[in-house]
Order: C-alpha cells, then structure tokens, then sequence
C-alpha cells in the first residue's frame, strides 16, 4: 500500500510538471461533446495540466499524438488524432470515443448519436453479479458478511447475503480452551434498476419490489460495463465477490 501510495505521488508530480512545448495546433484544448458506446460525455481540458470527462478530474500530459491520464494511480495512454472541429481518441482497450469541439450553447448539433436510446438505454452495462463485504475481528472473534446483489442486464436484480461468525473461548491463562462458528445465508428484496448514464456518479434509480424508490450511483465503469457502484455508504464491485 505504501508503495502504491509512492508511486501514485510520483506520477501526480510528474503530470504537474509543465507541459513539453507541442505544436500548439495538435494539442487539444476547450470543451468537447464525445460519444463511445458508454453514451455521452463532456471531455473538457481546463488548462494545460487537468481535464474532466466525464465530470471526473484527472491530471493529464500531451506527448506527440497521445493524452496520458492518470487513473487510479497510474498512467494510462490516450491516442487521439484532430481534424478540425472533430477528434477520435482510441483507449486503452482499443475503443474510438468520437469528440466535437463544443460550440459553448450545449451539445454540439454536429456531435456524434449513435448508441441505444430512451429510458434504460444503459441497463445492459450494469450486468452480472456485484458484492460489498464488510468484516471485524477482535480477541480471537471475527465476523464477516457479503452482500449480493446480480443484475440481469434488462433492468431488474435480486440480493441475498451471508454472514459467518467465529468464537474462541480462552482460559484465565488466555489459553484457548474451544472454538465454534456459524455460517447463515439468505435471499433479500429485488425489484428493477435503471442506469442514466455509464459514467462515474451517473445515477442508477432503484425501484424494489416492496414498493420502495431509491437512488445508487455508478463509482467505476472498465472495459464497456459498470463493474463498481455505490449504495449508501457501501461500495458493491465485482472483485469483491470473490
């Protein structure tokens, strides 16, 4: 933890450094309207050292042809390629995300529409199975529970959860002298979901099934699908299922 910490500095302090004097003309700059098959986003390089997509802040650097972002840490490389008022930036994983340089007055009237549309357009992205685990251990005793909860992808999700609890008995001598544990499991309320939007802190509108509305929100999207959200004070992702 501590080295990633280090490193995570290092490349902070390194993407704060002034910009390499590029050719003015191929680096991009402003706000711009972009399309990828997570829907739309705002693309907007605030100065020379930061950019928000999304409504996500991260430092930034151009090299030549390519914006490197850091993200969770670390670098990551952005090819784009310019040609007037329109961009393509191709990501890591080899999607092509299609920008238009903002007019100022909303979404640019030329900016790319393709992608699904209407209500729940995105539920599809917000699919499989996702956990949030949560655990506390003292004097020998712990106890630990993981919360389920598995989207379908067509707009509708079950839950369940498992607890298990371990006791250790100790003599006066804090020998242990005995041990149990209990393991419990269950089936919880579902009902349906609608996504906004595939982006971090985009909405996600909950509806149960015992008649109760409540709101989640998008926390971490990778590889075209939403593999983290956030529900309250507890974080659901799909490595934690494990």
């Amino acid at each position: 933890m501590r080295l990633r910490s280090l490193l995570a500095s290092l490349m902070f302090a390194v993407f704060c450094l002034p910009p390499v004097a590029d050719a003015q003309q191929n680096r991009p700059a402003g706000r711009w309207d972009c399309q990828s098959s997570l829907g739309p986003a705002v693309l907007d390089f605030q100065n020379a050292q930061t950019l928000t997509y999304g409504g996500v802040a991260m430092p930034y650097r151009v090299s030549g042809n390519t914006i490197q972002v850091v993200q969770d840490g670390y670098p990551a490389d952005y090819l784009f390629a310019m040609q007037n008022d329109r961009m393509d930036i191709r990501t890591p994983e080899g999607e092509i995300i299609q920008c238009v340089k903002s007019t100022g007055a909303g979404r640019s009237a030329a900016a790319p529409t393709s992608g699904p549309t209407g209500a729940g357009q995105w539920n599809h992205l917000l699919q499989g199975q996702l956990c949030s685990w949560s655990g506390s251990s003292s004097g020998g005793n712990s106890r630990s529970t993981t919360q389920r909860a598995f989207f379908d992808g067509r707009g509708r999700f079950t839950t369940g959860s498992e607890s298990s609890t371990s006791v250790t008995s100790r003599d006066s001598g804090g020998q242990e002298v005995g041990s149990a544990s209990a393991y419990s499991n269950g089936d919880g309320p579902g009902g349906s979901y609608q996504v906004t939007a595939a982006t971090p802190g985009a909405p996600i509108h909950v509806q149960w099934s015992t008649g109760e509305t409540d709101t989640a929100y998008v926390h971490h999207v990778s590889g075209g699908r939403i593999t983290e959200v956030k529900y309250g004070k507890l974080l659901f992702g799909m490595g934690l299922c494990e």
